[in-house]
């Protein structure tokens, strides 16, 4: 890390400057549009998905009633990371700075750098969604063909990359509609909104805004966007790198989530000896998902 002396604002000493440039809008906390939002006090939070009870049978007359079990499958930890990024200054680049009000702007540099971070963080499971060294509490990737049940494999992803068009979405829908528990039994998940690229901004705006089927000279009506399939409607996230990705956000109630250990604050030490400033900010927070079925996604074709 380079000490910040007088040396690296020359420019800043002396009077005539119209105005000191470098400071941009970063995006916003598009993450929380995808997590739902927890307080810690723990080191590490632990999720458990619980096996449930089977479909009932039929009871044969002078049998007895089939019995099932129910026993703990999966564990999801949240372990807790410190993020931070910070600077040293000189006393002298302080105090000989004719611009103290434009730069360094120390706050708005720390925000936008753990801004900047978390966005990134949010978008490391889709990025990483077939990543089989990135896996989930089943031993799966986020995106797989072969999450388990007790019943055999379940997939909420297509077993080749497929991208965004009416078709396709429908097919991921319908393949929501039929997912299972552990257990197996048959659950009500339901589409909440569509996770895009920068590149399927548009092509999303289009699928889910119009009350027609697009790209046919059909006048059929849009069943998704007529049945409100994806009431949600779209996001975009400018952070996924993959720009032939795609996916659909679930009402999975355990799906992504985020919990915050320690906010971001700033911290401000002089040195004794050299008169040095180090500001530095930090935050401690992890982010995850404890349910696969949270999330159906393409990675494109």
């Amino acid at each position: 890390m380079a000490l910040i002396n007088t040396s690296y604002i020359t420019s800043l000493l002396r009077p005539g400057a119209h105005a000191i440039i470098g400071n941009y809008n970063v995006y916003p906390d598009l993450w929380k549009e995808i997590y739902a939002e927890f307080n810690s006090d723990k080191a590490v939070e632990y999720e458990i998905e619980i096996q449930g009870l089977p479909i009932a049978s039929a009871k044969a007359q002078g049998a007895p009633v089939a019995m099932g079990d129910m026993k703990q499958v999966y564990t999801t930890p949240y372990i807790h990371t410190v993020y931070g990024i910070g600077f040293q200054i000189t006393k002298e680049a302080i105090t000989d700075n004719l611009y103290k009000d434009q730069f360094p702007q120390q706050l708005m540099n720390l925000r936008n750098s753990l801004s900047t971070l978390k966005n990134t963080n949010g978008a490391y499971v889709f990025n990483n969604a077939t990543n089989i060294n990135s896996t989930g509490s089943d031993g799966q990737p986020l995106l797989s063909t072969a999450h388990p049940t007790s019943n055999g494999l379940l997939a909420n992803t297509f077993t080749n990359g497929v991208g965004l068009n009416e078709s396709s979405l429908e097919a991921a829908i319908t393949i929501i509609k039929g997912w299972t528990n552990v257990a197996g039994l048959r659950i009500n998940h339901s589409p909440l909104k569509l996770l895009v690229p920068q590149s399927y901004a548009y092509q999303a705006s289009r699928l889910l805004n119009t009350q027609f089927r697009t790209g046919t000279a059909d006048h059929d009506i849009s069943a998704i966007y007529h049945d409100k399939y994806l009431p949600g409607g779209f996001i975009v996230n400018q952070f996924l790198i993959n720009q032939g990705s795609w996916g659909i956000i679930t009402d999975e109630p355990n799906g992504f989530k985020y919990f915050s250990k320690e906010k971001a604050e700033v911290d401000f030490i002089t040195d004794v000896n050299t008169d040095n400033v180090t500001v530095r900010m930090t935050e401690r927070y992890v982010m995850g998902y404890s349910n696969w079925r949270c999330y159906f996604g393409s990675i494109g074709n």
